[in-house]
């Protein structure tokens, strides 16, 4: 399994986030195509090299003119100059930077990403959302997001999904949260430091008390990760780390630092025997949803922890045609998939069982091909190795380039074996 962990050291923003992808070798042209595909122009992305406390680091320098969101990219300065990330109005018109939770959704619904990036950038929103509403007293609908509802919020969200893929993450890690002291200066007053909706994020989080009096985390890089990622720090065989920086100077490092590697036991061995597991399967048994439901449920189902998801078409009492939605998870994800099943179809229960299994080993790794990188699962038994490239990875280079899946493949196949481009 490759793992991405984040380690917080001076605090963590959205683009503090998308510097370290960077640095840790992220394609910036793949990487920028992608984003286009969610906010077409009116942005640049310029990133720069800078040091922090003699750390060499990435500054993201994505800046769109004419939205003032400084606040979200700069975490530090909250304390210091009033402007906070998610100021928002619940009464007034909409301003340039000012968008409902349903505006910024139909932003990332209507965008290129995959559907797995969709998802999970949504999922990021509808967290903030209801750590804002909760604060509050409202519903989530109802919030108005300023800051964070801007076009570079927007895009450091979509950048986190996009460079997971990219990067062939199977699964995100983070240190705990770094809590500033003093207060915070908001459009409603002073509030305490973290402010009560990072607050609300980091619930059930582990957190540290950091000697530097401003605000450390901001709260789209909280919703981030406490939506994407899993607590503490995996045991890994580093292969990329990235530093990416914020503005300000503290007397610690101002950079967030990603390892990414693979889980010290996850190693294929081509001549071993395969190893033992055990997964949930959880099914449900439907028949009255709508064919077209299925297809965003199965992506919820995904974009939760499953392993894999399929549709059966069964009969059930007086002849009545219905379909068992199938789901494999890991048993600490039992909760999340049951969850989103409830929540994404029409059963009213699910079943759960416990199954072993015989798995070959397996280790993701990115691969460079004529179209970028590339990610690849690779396996092997009795001394013969395996390679596949990531089907969604074909299909996305198929159609950001107007080209035939089948091509694709061929080229991408030749690179993992080595062998000279056709």
């Amino acid at each position: 399994m490759r793992v991405a962990y984040v380690d917080m050291v001076g605090g963590a923003a959205g683009d503090m986030l998308l510097a370290a992808f960077l640095d840790a070798g992220l394609d910036r042209d793949t990487l920028e195509r992608a984003l286009r595909g969610v906010v077409a122009d009116g942005w640049t992305l310029t990133p720069e090299r800078v040091r922090k406390r003699g750390i060499a680091a990435t500054y993201a320098g994505l800046v769109v003119p004419g939205e003032d969101g400084d606040a979200e990219h700069d975490h530090e300065e909250h304390a210091h100059d009033g402007a906070h990330a998610h100021d928002h109005d619940h009464g007034h018109a909409a301003g340039s930077g000012t968008r409902t939770l349903a505006e910024v959704l139909e932003v990332v619904g209507n965008s290129t990403l995959s559907a797995r990036q969709r998802e999970r950038a949504s999922a990021v929103y509808r967290r903030l959302a209801e750590a804002e509403a909760h604060t509050h007293g409202t519903a989530a609908d109802a919030i108005r997001f300023h800051e964070i509802g801007q076009i570079d919020a927007i895009l450091d969200v979509a950048a986190t999904c996009i460079a997971l893929d990219l990067l062939g993450v199977d699964e995100l890690r983070c240190s705990p949260f770094p809590i500033g002291h003093g207060s915070i200066r908001m459009e409603h007053g002073s509030y305490p430091n973290p402010p009560p909706a990072v607050a609300h994020l980091l619930l059930g989080w582990p957190t540290r008390a950091v000697d530097v009096a401003g605000e450390l985390v901001t709260p789209t890089a909280a919703a981030i990760l406490t939506t994407l990622a899993k607590p503490g720090r995996p045991d890994l065989v580093l292969e990329r780390i990235g530093y990416g920086a914020g503005r300000s100077d503290f007397a610690i490092p101002n950079v967030t630092r990603v390892m990414i590697g693979t889980s010290a036991d996850a190693e294929p061995d081509a001549r071993g025997a395969p190893e033992r597991d055990e997964v949930v399967v959880l099914e449900a048994n439907i028949d009255d949803m709508l064919p077209q439901h299925y297809e965003l449920a199965l992506e919820r189902l995904f974009a939760v922890g499953a392993r894999d998801v399929w549709l059966t078409p069964i009969v059930m009492k007086k002849g009545r045609p219905a379909i068992t939605v199938s789901a494999i998870a890991a048993p600490a994800d039992e909760a999340a998939v049951a969850r989103a099943m409830l929540n994404e179809t029409t059963t009213i229960g699910v079943r759960v069982r416990t199954e072993r299994r015989h798995v070959l080993p397996r280790a993701s790794a990115s691969v460079d091909t004529p179209y970028g990188p590339v990610r690849v699962k690779r396996t092997g038994v009795n001394g013969h190795a395996r390679a596949r490239a990531e089907y969604d990875d074909l299909l996305r280079i198929a159609r950001e380039r107007n080209l035939p899946l089948p091509e694709v493949a061929r080229t991408v196949d030749a690179a993992i074996q080595g062998e000279p481009h056709p």
